[in-house]
């Protein structure tokens, strides 16, 4: 395979990596604080760094980028989807200070990558389509990033609702409706 169908996991990887660093050195691990980290390193890279590459290549580099998808250059959905990708690097990079946008950034990043996804295995089943950007490791980081982000986020509101007082179980769930 070629190495270059490498790329698109190099980021998520580092998150990881860093993720796992950061929680071996802290002296106070909680439940909670585990989660907050592995969700801090996941949204600013797993998903704002690797969209701001992902972006960066579809507006500078497109006819290369469309060839490793085997796509032909050109092509009018590079702008689109170059936007698209710019929108979850601002949104991931954001959830990095502001806790408020977790939520909806995931929400949107699991939508539109399970979406690609989709559209990477079409790709390939119907057309053949078997270029390093569209098939191999890249399905599995379409599909992969954005299930342990939901699956963080998930366990995350789990153990802060069990750690919440009774009375407040009613109002966060106010603030979320």
């Amino acid at each position: 395979m070629d190495p270059a169908a490498y790329g698109p996991a190099f980021l998520p990887v580092i998150a990881l990596i860093g993720a796992l660093i950061h929680i071996g050195v802290m002296k106070h691990r909680t439940r909670e604080r585990v989660l907050t980290i592995a969700l801090l390193w996941t949204f600013g890279v797993a998903v704002g760094l690797s969209e701001v590459v992902t972006a960066g290549s579809h507006f500078f580099a497109p006819a290369a980028t469309a060839a490793q998808i085997g796509f032909p250059a050109g092509n009018p959905f590079q702008w689109e989807v170059a936007c698209a990708n710019l929108a979850f690097a601002v949104a991931g990079i954001a959830c990095v200070w502001a806790r408020s946008l977790w939520n909806g950034t995931a929400v949107g990043f699991v939508v539109y990558f399970w979406g690609c996804g989709v559209g990477h295995i079409d790709q390939y089943v119907n057309h053949g389509n078997t270029a390093p950007y569209n098939w191999g490791p890249i399905v599995v980081v379409v599909f992969l990033v954005p299930a342990v982000l939901a699956a963080l986020l998930i366990a995350l509101r789990m153990t802060q609702h069990r750690a919440a007082p009774a009375g407040q179980h009613e109002q966060a769930d106010l603030v979320r409706s």
